[in-house]
């Protein structure tokens, strides 16, 4: 009895208890448009009992359902991307309780990126994918690079980042510019801990930000938004090595590297430094190559980041400093600045060697040459932003910019090329001094004119710029030999006594350019979601060169001599390009239409300065047109569309009737019958995100033709050509022509995922990549116009597929790794081959990094990665291994400090080989890398956080302390200390 009496009690008092909890709903939506928020994170925090906080999203529809919480007070707060905060609170006395609608109000945004809130693993607003950073894990002294390596759809490869399948041009901090277009210094200048997130987004240029209509010259750009709580104080990251290299044969045996980033942050005024000394090839930068020494033309700037280059191949020696400042003035935050020097110095040698084959349908040859240079480059590098709110209704932004660059190039290239037409040498030489400087400033102003939406935009920029280029070199003018080189007995190879006649030049090539450019756009409404707007731009280029070149002797002196005519040019041109026309946006509901079209003439007024001058003059009219549309499905799905068509028009380089005979065995010719380009161009992208379950997806097309293609005509083996009196018997002589039929199609697909119980994020990206390139080969060599008649038709066609996979730890600070697999398959053909074989090749990287903080301190950190390429069509194999070992102690009492003893590339296998096909070519080149050495490092982490100056992390807001789960991983400004690999160098 007893024990019945008991046993009841107790089920009446479990019944009690359970009765003493409660169920609750609610629906989050937006305050304005009433449309359902998925994703929104809510904080639930009980009154009493505050430390023992939940969190929920709010699912679909924005339907929220907490199953049992117990009676009792509670204070709620919902969050998400580009709204503001919404705080309250309820108290549970019953079994079902309602909060109704939870009503969102959006927040203030920076330049469309949204600032105030936060997201789970990602989430999208518009054309915006944010994604939360403390999902992403790496350990303790990680730059952003390596965060944004383990983010679905960005790719991070040799310092270029790639969005979505786009290449990102600007990074922001906050909203604001971050070391201008240098992307590759600013992800590796912040460390990983002090972003909250990061937003992806297309950028609108200055004038369409303006006036609110997409003029089609937007580009990708990263906004890292940093944690509030470290947003008052001084951090970042110091280090130092020194090393010795027992291999070497042609560097210094004795390896070092310094540098570093500091980050002075107080609310909106913040400063950053970063440096970089070294001589193991650390370039963690861009640099601005005005003088076009990369091969990119210099000082014609197309658009945004032409500029902007990596570094060249080769092992380069380093020193590079930077500053970058920004802040806010004025009673009322209306002026805003934002500004940063960098200056580089690099001495960079190369050893480089090329195999190129000929084939079907050119005569089949090989092309076999070794190659060293030596470089010394500077670069100064200074832009600004100011932008002043003159009122509600007035803005005014503008832009100063200047740069210095100057180069120092000495190279030497030898070698032969065999086969079916005979045996030529190739011996080349050169040994230059190039500099120059640009400097320009751009403003556009902005006022609206009552009415909501009636706007005028005025925009315009100034630029200048001043270029030197002087050389010596030789080359080699012998016509080819039909009889195979004898063998020198004491070397073993090829005597080229007999197949070399060298030619000494002596270049003098002074230019100079300025630009002026012009717009006014006027929009006004004309129904509640709708605007018309219209706008006319104008530009003016010009352009004056006079480059003299003296045949000398071996000295190079031109004492007593004149200029040869047929090396000599000088010209001078203006290129005036007017556009007009009306354009269409209409937006509602954050979905968004926008359609312009445009009338465009282009004019160039030139002449071409000889004994006589030739005047060239040419006028095109064009008709352009841009369209983007924006649908936002939902909370998780968007859809964007961009349709659009641009014009390129020649220079008059391209147009001038003159041969170019500088190297005798490749001659080249001008076409006065070029007409401009025209090409358009699709871009679609959708994009999923599942906030809930933290899924990625996104689909990326584009689709790229062009009419009237500026194609090369190439012909081999063309005979003797008279030229000015002088006999030429060139390998190679081309010209350009007009061709339809170019294009390209590019389709990219990003999946990304967490594995729960591998506590790891999957992220799987793959590709196509086609394209059809036209060219003619063949014909016969007018020596009276230097024009071709005659050839054929040639299609080089190459598809590509493309496959990634990454696997990245979210386990703790003390454990981080990153494993993935890269691979592409290349299929080259030519229409004029006439077994239509394939060229097939194939290459595929494996990489792993890891990084192990045990008990007491010790460190481990390796990283492997085997990379192979396969030649199918060719037969080639080519495959190394490079592994990188370091171990290392934490020091001092908060173990900001660390001590390193490593071996960069244990095994001493790394390499830099790469493949590359044309019309008729297939070519393997190699370069250049550093091998193994040993080094010990110092590294120490800047930690100096809030009013009172404390230097302990978890005392900040958004910030875990040591035992939580986020953290980061090693590296320096410039990537991780040499113990992590980042790809084959």
């Amino acid at each position: 009895m007893k024990r019945t009496l008991l046993t009841t009690l107790l089920t009446l008092f479990a019944a009690a208890a359970f009765a003493q909890r409660g169920g609750v709903t609610a629906t989050v939506v937006d305050a304005d448009t009433g449309e359902s928020v998925v994703g929104a994170v809510l904080t639930l925090t009980p009154v009493k009992t505050p430390e023992k906080k939940q969190y929920f999203t709010s699912a679909f529809k924005g339907a929220v359902s907490i199953p049992s919480l117990a009676y009792g007070e509670y204070s709620l707060s919902v969050a998400f991307l580009g709204y503001n905060n919404l705080d309250t609170t309820f108290r549970v006395s019953a079994s079902k309780v309602s909060l109704g609608l939870l009503k969102l109000k959006p927040g203030v945004q920076i330049e469309t990126v949204v600032k105030e809130a936060k997201a789970l693993r990602t989430s999208q607003k518009g054309d915006t994918v944010s994604y939360n950073a403390g999902a992403f894990k790496v350990v303790a002294d990680a730059d952003v690079e390596g965060l944004l390596k383990k983010m679905p759809g960005i790719t991070v490869t040799d310092g270029t980042v790639e969005a979505q399948g786009e290449t990102v041009k600007k990074v922001f901090v906050d909203g604001k510019e971050f070391f201008g277009e240098d992307v590759t210094t600013a992800i590796k200048s912040l460390p990983a801990e002090a972003v909250d997130r990061v937003e992806v987004y297309n950028k609108l240029s200055d004038a369409a930000e303006f006036s609110g209509m997409d003029d089609g010259e937007g580009y990708k750009a990263l906004n890292i938004v940093t944690r509030p709580g470290m947003r008052q104080g001084q951090f970042g990251k110091l280090y130092a090595g020194f090393g010795y290299d027992a291999d070497t044969e042609t560097e210094d045996k004795f390896k070092y590297i310094a540098g570093g980033n500091a980050n002075v942050f107080s609310g909106d005024s913040r400063i950053s430094f970063i440096g970089l000394f070294n001589n193991v090839n650390q370039q963690n930068f861009s640099f601005e190559d005005i003088l076009g020494v990369s091969g990119g033309g210099g000082g014609r700037r197309g658009g945004m980041g032409n500029y902007m280059v990596r570094p060249q191949s080769g092992v380069a020696s380093v020193n590079a400093i930077g500053v970058n400042y920004s802040d806010t003035w004025g009673k009322r935050n209306q002026v805003t600045f934002q500004g940063s020097y960098f200056f580089n110095n690099t001495n960079t040698e190369n050893r480089s060697t090329v195999e190129k084959w000929y084939e079907a349908p050119m005569i089949p040859d090989t092309l076999s040459t070794n190659g060293y240079s030596d470089t010394k480059g500077y670069n100064h590098r200074f832009n600004a932003r100011l932008e002043w709110k003159i009122s509600e209704n007035q803005n005014l932004m503008i832009r100063p910019r200047f740069s210095y660059q100057s180069n120092d190039p000495w190279s030497e290239t030898l070698g032969w090329q065999y086969g079916e037409s005979g045996y030529s040498r190739t011996d080349n030489f050169s040994d230059a001094l190039r500099h120059g400087y640009n400097v320009g400033t751009s403003a556009v102003y902005r006022a609206k004119l009552g009415k909501n939406g009636r706007t005028i935009t005025l925009d315009g920029s100034f630029s200048y710029s001043d270029n030197t280029n002087n050389s010596n070199s030789w080359s080699n003018i012998l016509a080819t030999q039909p009889d195979r080189p004898a063998v020198d007995p004491v070397t073993g190879v090829w005597d080229p006594a007999n197949y070399t006649e060298l030619r000494y030049l002596r270049n003098l090539a002074p230019s100079s350019s300025y630009s002026l450019r012009g717009s006014f756009t006027y929009t006004e409404p004309v129904a509640k979601y709708a605007q018309l707007s219209f706008q006319y731009r104008a530009s003016y280029n010009s352009q004056e060169r006079d480059k003299r070149s003296y045949i000398t002797g071996d000295d190079f002196s031109t004492a007593g001599l004149t200029p040869d005519r047929s090396l000599s040019n000088s010209y001078e041109s203006g290129y005036l390009t007017q556009s007009v026309g009306p354009g269409f946006r209409f937006s509602k509901e954050r979905n968004t239409f926008i359609a312009n079209v445009y009338y465009q003439r282009s004019a160039l007024d030139g002449q071409i300065v000889r004994d006589d001058a030739e005047k060239i003059k040419h006028a095109y009219n064009n008709v352009t047109y841009f369209m983007m549309g924006q649908l936002n499905i939902n909370r998780e799905n968007s859809l964007r569309l961009f349709v659009s068509s641009y014009t390129d028009s020649p220079s008059i380089t391209d147009l001038q009737s003159v041969y170019d005979v500088s190297d005798a065995q490749n001659i080249s010719h001008g076409n006065p019958n070029l007409k401009p380009t025209y090409s358009h161009r699709v871009n679609f992208h959708y994009t999923n995100s599942n906030v809930e379950k933290g899924r990625t997806f996104m689909w990326m097309f584009s689709m790229n033709t062009t009419l009237d293609y500026t194609a090369q005509h190439l012909v081999q083996r063309p005979g003797d050509i008279t030229i000015d009196g002088q006999a030429y018997s060139p390998n190679f002589y081309s010209t350009t022509e007009n061709l339809d039929g170019y294009w390209q199609l590019r389709t990219h697909l990003s999946y990304g995922l967490p594995i729960g119980f591998l506590k790891s994020n999957f992220n799987v990206m793959a590709g196509v990549i086609y394209t059809k390139t036209p060219s003619m080969l063949g014909g016969t060599v007018d020596a009276a116009t230097g024009m071709i008649s005659g050839g054929e038709r040639n299609d080089t066609k190459n598809m590509g597929y493309d496959f990634r996979a990454v696997l990245g730890s979210n386990i703790s600070e003390n454990v981080d790794f990153t494993l993935s697999w890269n691979g592409t398959y290349n299929e080259a053909t030519n229409s004029l081959n006439a077994d239509k074989s394939k060229n097939r090749y194939f290459n595929h990287t494996a990489l792993g990094n890891l990084k192990v903080v045990f008990p007491l301190g010790f460190t481990f950190t390796a990283s492997a990665a085997y990379s192979q390429y396969i030649g199918f069509t060719n037969d080639y194999s080519e495959d190394y291994l490079l592994c990188n070992v370091w171990l290392g102690k934490k020091v001092f009492k908060n173990k900001r400090g660390e001590v390193m003893v490593g071996v960069n590339d244990l095994f001493n296998q790394n390499r830099a080989f790469s493949r590359s096909t044309g019309s008729g070519y297939t070519q393997n080149s190699t370069n250049s890398v550093i091998g193994r050495y040993y080094m010990v490092q110092f590294n120490y982490n800047l930690r100096r956080f809030g009013k009172k100056g404390s230097r302990n992390i978890k005392d900040y807001d958004g910030v875990e302390s040591s035992s939580g789960s986020r953290r980061m991983g090693p590296g320096g400004p410039g990537g991780p200390p040499p113990g992590m690999f980042h790809g084959p160098r």
